[in-house]
């Protein structure tokens, strides 16, 4: 047995257990959503990936827990629309194919309010990455990968700063970090914006791994503006502007020496189904 089939067999290990009677209880009804987005480009940490139109289907299975908590399951991809992925990471001459696949497994707990903490809540998984074509890539080859993460957030004065935590147990063996905040504003008869900043640091495995040069430091500074339109009671349709921008000057260096752009903005489209 290979060690792709190994990771394989593991992750289904992971959600099997996750999803068995210890965690869920036998009568647990379960909520699945559904949504496609089309982007101006993918972005991934700072690297764009395709410089071009892309399509992002998503599947999320969740199910609550015997702690009143919930167990989410999630299959997401992107698929490109163009041969030439202009200038980016990924490899050109695969339109209608996906350029990357991603499984999640994901255990989320709300702990409650600590003083001036509300809604502190803890979220840890396993995310597994797939790159149909990462054999192709000009620097190195690039195939599946899996990490396990934990998110840690809280609402402050109605805005809620979040800490990430990533660690990649495969091929890399090293963290990337993540820190922001998040606010949503309603605005009624359906629409809400919803804010969001963060910064990444990589460290220099990582960011070999991610960005093709072996140095750590401070990574994407990224934002975004979501307007979110509840169309019906399963229906939400969403319109997002996003920025990012490396921070760190070596990798911005290295960025413009590759001919990718270390400033990209893009746009979403999407809409969303919940059943």
């Amino acid at each position: 047995m290979n060690r792709r089939t190994l990771r394989h067999h593991a992750f289904v290990g992971l959600v099997g257990a996750l999803l068995s009677g210890c965690f869920v209880p036998d009568d647990a009804r379960p909520q699945v959503g559904m949504a496609a987005n089309v982007a101006s480009k993918y972005v991934h940490r700072g690297m764009t990936m395709v410089d071009k139109f892309v399509v992002q289907p998503q599947l999320v299975v969740a199910l609550p827990t015997v702690t009143g908590d919930a167990i989410r399951v999630t299959a997401k991809g992107n698929a490109n629309l163009y041969n030439d992925t202009g200038d980016a990471w990924f490899p050109d001459g695969h339109a209608g194919r996906f350029s990357q696949i991603d499984f999640i497994a994901d255990y989320q707990r709300n702990l409650g309010t600590f003083s001036f903490l509300e809604d502190l809540t803890v979220k840890g998984g396993v995310f597994n990455y797939n790159l149909p074509n990462g054999q192709e890539f000009p620097n190195g080859e690039r195939g599946t990968t899996s990490e396990v993460f934990v998110d840690v957030s809280a609402t402050v004065l109605e805005a809620t700063p979040y800490f990430s935590w990533h660690y990649d147990f495969d091929e890399v063996r090293a963290p990337y970090y993540r820190g922001g905040i998040t606010e949503s504003f309603d605005f009624g008869k359906g629409f809400s914006l919803v804010l969001d900043g963060s910064l990444g640091y990589a460290t220099s495995a990582q960011s070999a791994w991610m960005y093709g040069l072996d140095t750590s430091g401070w990574a994407d500074l990224r934002g975004s503006a979501t307007l979110n339109y509840q169309y019906d009671a399963r229906t939400t349709l969403s319109a997002s502007a996003n920025g990012s921008r490396m921070m760190d000057r070596t990798l911005n260096d290295w960025f413009e020496l590759l001919g990718i752009d270390a400033d990209p903005i893009w746009f979403t489209f999407g809409v969303a189904f919940a059943f």
